[in-house]
């Protein structure tokens, strides 16, 4: 009876919002695509306010959000990563996105 189920064992997967200067972009990105499971979704420029007036519609160039889908267990220690290559400017936020079936 359990054999007709095929059981599978299920990995959580984290959407990830790295918030980065844009010169450590290309070394996130490998490290990312490197990671198993890790997946780019999107790069975009960050809008900034530059000015006490106004809204925040300008582009910042210098800085970029990444948003990509990430394994929760090859997220251990990437706080720690991100700080050291980018001297503390960048940052992340993760939330749960979904399960994922582990190959193997």
């Amino acid at each position: 009876m359990i054999s007709d189920a095929s059981p599978g064992l299920l990995e959580p997967f984290m959407s990830v919002e790295i918030s980065l200067p844009e010169q450590i972009i290309g070394t996130v990105l490998q490290d990312i695509t490197s990671k198993r499971g890790g997946q780019i979704l999107g790069i975009k420029s960050i809008k900034a306010r530059f000015s006490d007036t106004g809204d925040a519609d300008e582009l910042d160039e210098s800085r970029k959000c990444l948003n990509a889908l990430i394994p929760l267990s090859e997220m251990v220690g990437y706080s720690t990563f991100l700080r050291s290559i980018s001297k503390g400017e960048a940052q992340f936020v993760m939330n749960f996105s979904h399960y994922e079936r582990i190959s193997g």
